[in-house]
């Protein structure tokens, strides 16, 4: 079976290539030692995790025989969980398994429901329909259309979630550090992470994406996996959560969003729950609220969905919530003064789309059943893994799964050839799914009608612009069938092979395009689709005015842009004009109209030069971007942006981080020219977005173009994936690195002698730190999510001065510290084995600076006075921060953070006089801040998170105090200040 592939997709690839990938699974395999049943049960007898557990960087390949690796490592890991489950003497031993996880979760869910009396969820009654809830659920979400593995037949093209479902990432929350650095990741910026790292430690989640994005499939995920208990470490503590998904798009109507009780019966579960079940798995904090589609309510119902969200927060604070939007269609702050923390899920990178490519061929592959078919579908893995990063035009499409699979479907069903533009490829998909497939399996009139391409198109043209003018997304079935009966009228050829209930069900079994979510209900399998066939109807019906009216609305976007496609040459040019006419006349959208025709510019391949003229000088009246949001929208525009795109010459620090990371986000050849122009520009905020800029371009061509030249100064080079590793050797200048993922230690960095700030992320695999010996000159180290880092020996005669271990594993022995004879600051977020107190920290350095996050909430400070010359300390919660406020001696700390204290009385802080900077996070204050004036050298004030309403009138009198807040905190005597004393927190 390896040889066949080997043969099959990487025909092409040198044998000395192919042979590396082959030694390096073997390399893996040999590194894990004996694959004993307790290591399966760890995995779940998952052969995916059991990869990802075994897995190992390996730097030396090139970026194929990377891919070749990865594959041939999950075939033997499928092959050795298939061969091992298969020994007699495995059943009983899963069987012991089995009952010891069961009992387990028993055990749980039993000190959950310990208090109290006894409930309806509590009941025998309600354990028992809480089995029958949870089967249903995960039967219901445990399968996912995969588009295109399947096409055209009665069959849907569904795959188990588990095989489809990819993990995506997400912007990084910036973790709360004083002003310059701190004890959170480098630089204290914001850094993407994994989304299910995202929702580890949050109970309220906003997540916002465009279409396509993943949204709705991630909720459909957690739906599956809290039902069947089978969340892996990073969510462990959701394995008792009960979930309930609620899609805002059933609820468009007078009758209101529904209460508790109504949670089942509103999202089509037929199931009758004990009465007052749903109210108590709320109110004790074991629901799992699944809010999906805040932009699929009409806008001028969100006010109401608002208030009815913040009803459900009021009334069960302790229930978890996930809710998903587009982005435009509420802002980043919303319910932010709720407790909500709002992430953006990222574009795909090279690497996730590689990903998606293997996970979705893999799918294929497990559908079809000729072998000859099999091995070309290895071809085409390979062909198309190439091609989405070699090809600009595809990568720049391929960010989003939807457009991942669409690409996948169309590079098969086209034998390797695929459109370049967005237009050609949705037509291209139409054309696969309305008339190909059918043709070439020769099926045809199954439902008792045979409609033509054109036909259908009409039909589904028509249901589009109705759904999109009724601001809809779901339709009832009898009332489209009704619609359809009436268009049937001036199509008598179709008329007459059948009703309009024929013809309805030849639309919905045989185009692909729509499916019936819940019984009575039709809608289009993605929005995109009927936003693409709704402004073809919009265009045929010369309904540019409505349009036009209409662009300032989110739901609107793509529709005016693939208008912008479907119009002939004049129309084009009158509607783009129309845009800008009334974007002088409705100021408030000014900004978003006139950026909105610049991005249907790239929808226009034939256009009046004026026009065309006309629209790119408005855009450049927007320009430059000065702030991340604005340059994110900038980059939607394309490549007509970059010849707008000034600087470095008399830009601010600000305006040229901006500008930096518009081009990134553009991408391409004519981007990285511009980021190069930036390359010698060493202020913090420009180094950090060239940082940050690698990982959407070649990682050698950038490298070379940009890093080489950047000293990037104060900031890390940020690195996330084994490609940019393989590149670090042209880059030996650099001191700071920051990796992230199992990247492990890279010998180019360990080699170096000019590194002295390290910091690892999210490496699950990193194990052994000995190579970090041979790094005479580091200072600084950071390990962060790094479970499987069980000694810290190795670091012994390092000159570190700053040490920060967060999210390790509680076993982990401080001990080896005490000979770091350089030591000045300790940052922990971790449960260290034996340290009760301060005091029980192994060293005798005089710290300078002390960090206790939230996983070392639990330290006393007992101990803090053997450090007097300590300037800078982090305590978490009510505990720590009252025992800052008895201590007798008082520490002399110029920098002071507290974080999640839920009783906060800033009176206590009077007595710090030499505080400088004062930084509040996820804190609830019993007092106002009057004290705070008492406080001659304080500077600065951060207030992130904070919950209920802070009154800042005390100190607009301080005119040497700045204050920096989060977005959506809720002020009073805000006004008193001048903007450049109240300054806002990146979100």
């Amino acid at each position: 079976m390896l040889g066949g592939r080997l043969a099959a997709g990487y025909a092409s690839l040198p044998e000395h290539e192919r042979l590396a990938a082959v030694t390096a699974v073997q390399d893996t395999f040999a590194a894990a030692g004996e694959l004993t049943p307790d290591r399966l049960f760890a995995a779940d007898l998952d052969p995916g995790r059991l990869a990802d557990a075994l897995r190992r960087p390996v730097h030396d390949l090139a970026d194929r025989s990377q891919s070749l690796y990865e594959e041939l490592l999950r075939l033997c890991c499928a092959h050795a969980v298939e061969q091992l489950t298969a020994h007699p003497a495995f059943a009983a031993r899963a069987a012991v398994e089995q009952t010891r996880r069961t009992g387990a979760l028993l055990r749980e869910r039993e000190a959950a429901l310990s208090s109290g009396v006894p409930g309806p969820a509590r009941s025998p009654e309600g354990l028992a329909f809480e089995q029958r809830y949870a089967g249903f659920v995960a039967r219901t979400h445990s399968r996912l259309e995969l588009f295109g593995v399947t096409l055209g037949g009665r069959r849907r093209a569904e795959w188990p979630l588990d095989t489809a479902y990819l993990s995506l990432a997400v912007s990084g929350e910036t973790r709360f550090t004083p002003h310059g650095e701190g004890p959170g990741v480098p630089d204290g910026s914001p850094t993407p992470v994994k989304v299910e790292q995202a929702l580890s430690d949050r109970r309220r989640l906003l997540l916002r994406g465009p279409a396509g994005s993943g949204k709705s499939t991630l909720m459909q995920w957690l739906a599956l996996n809290a039902a069947r208990q089978t969340f892996g470490p990073e969510l462990a503590h959701w394995n008792t959560c009960v979930p309930f998904v609620l899609r805002l798009r059933s609820f468009n109507t007078p009758d209101g969003l529904p209460l508790p009780e109504d949670f089942l019966s509103a999202s089509g579960v037929p199931l009758r729950a004990p009465q007052g079940w749903a109210e108590e798995l709320l109110a004790a904090g074991r629901a799992l609220v699944l809010v999906d589609g805040v932009d699929e309510v009409p806008p001028r119902l969100r006010a109401r969905t608002e208030q009815w969200l913040r009803s459900l927060l009021t009334a069960f604070p302790q229930a978890r919530y996930v809710v998903t939007t587009r982005p435009s269609a509420v802002p980043e702050d919303w319910l932010a003064s709720q407790g909500f923390t709002a992430h953006t899920l990222l574009p795909m990178e090279r690497e996730d789309i590689r990903a998606f490519v293997r996970h979705w061929h893999d799918a294929a592959r497990q559908e079809c059943a000729p072998d000859g078919e099999r091995e070309l579908l290895d071809r085409y893995e390979a062909s198309l893994s190439q091609a989405v990063t070699t090809r600009r035009d595809l990568g720049r499409l391929a960010t989003n799964p939807l457009m991942c699979a669409l690409l996948c479907a169309l590079h098969r069903d086209r034998h390797m050839h695929l459109p370049r533009a967005r237009k050609e490829l949705y037509d291209a998909a139409l054309d696969m799914l309305l008339v190909r497939r059918d043709t070439e399996r020769e099926i045809s009139s199954v439902e008792g009608a045979v409609l033509s391409r054109e036909e259908q198109t009409a039909l589904l043209q028509r249901l589009a612009y109705w759904m999109i003018r009724n601001g809809q997304v779901e339709a009832a079935r009898d009332e489209v069938a009704a619609m359809l009966d009436e268009w049937l009228t001036v199509m008598p050829q179709v008329r007459r092979q059948g009703d309009a209930e024929q013809v309805f069900a030849h639309l919905l079994i045989r185009s692909g395009l729509l499916r019936e979510p819940v019984p009575g209900y039709v809608d289009f399998v993605h929005r995109t689709f009927q936003d693409h066939l709704g402004a073809k109807a919009a265009v045929e019906a010369r309904d540019f005015g409505v349009l036009v009216r209409n662009a300032h609305d989110d739901q609107w976007d793509d529709v005016v842009r693939m208008a912008v496609g479907h119009a002939r040459v004049d129309e084009r040019g009158r509607l783009l004009r129309q845009l800008l006419r009334r974007a002088d006349k409705v100021r408030r959208h000014r900004h978003r109209l006139v950026l909105l025709a610049a991005a249907s510019l790239e929808h226009a391949p034939e256009l009046d030069p004026v026009v065309r003229r006309e629209v790119e000088a408005r855009a450049a009246e927007l320009m430059p971007p000065r702030t991340p949001e604005e340059a994110a929208e900038l980059a939607k525009v394309g490549e007509l942006v970059l010849e707008l795109l000034p600087g470095p010459e008399g830009l601010d620090a600000e305006t040229a981080g901006a500008v930096v990371r518009t081009a990134a986000l553009v991408g391409g050849p004519a981007a990285l020219a511009v980021i190069a122009r930036f390359r010698e520009d060493t202020r913090f905020r420009v180094t950090y977005q060239l940082s940050f800029g690698w990982r959407f371009f070649d990682a050698q061509e950038y490298a070379d173009a940009v890093l080489a030249g950047a000293s990037l100064a104060e900031s890390f080079l940020h690195v996330v994936s084994p490609a940019q590793v393989r590149a670090l050797d042209r880059l030996p200048h650099i001191e700071r690195f920051h990796l992230k993922g199992n990247l492990g230690v890279p010998e180019a960095i360990v080699r170096s002698d000019r590194v002295r700030r390290l910091f690892f992320n999210d490496d699950d695999a990193l194990e052994d730190l000995s190579p970090l010996s041979r790094m005479a000159r580091l200072e600084l180290l950071g390990l962060d999510g790094c479970p499987r880092v069980r000694d810290l020996s190795s670091l012994a005669g390092l000159p570190i001065e700053r040490l920060h271990l967060h999210h390790l594993s509680s076993g982990l022995s401080l001990a080896p510290i005490g000979r770091l004879t350089n030591l000045r600051m300790l940052s922990l977020d971790y449960g260290p084995r034996g340290i009760r107190s301060v005091a029980d920290i192994p060293t005798d350095r005089a710290l300078t600076g002390l960090g206790l996050s939230p996983r070392a909430a639990h330290i006393r400070l007992d101990g803090l006075g053997r450090w007097p010359r300590l300037d800078w300390l982090t305590v978490s919660g009510a505990a720590q921060s009252e025992q800052l406020a008895r201590l007798e001696e008082v520490p002399d700390i110029g920098m002071l953070q507290i974080l999640n204290d839920d009783r906060l009385d800033p009176r206590t802080l009077a007595r710090h006089r030499q505080l400088a900077e004062l930084s509040l996070y996820a804190c609830e204050l019993t007092a106002q801040l009057d004290a705070l004036k008492d406080l001659p050298e304080l500077r600065r004030l951060s207030l992130s998170r904070c919950s209920g309403t802070i009154d800042l009138t005390p100190l607009a009198g301080q005119e040497h105090l700045t204050i920096h807040i989060s977005p959506g905190t809720d002020l009073r005597g805000a006004d008193l200040l001048p903007p450049e004393r109240l300054k806002l927190l990146p979100s």
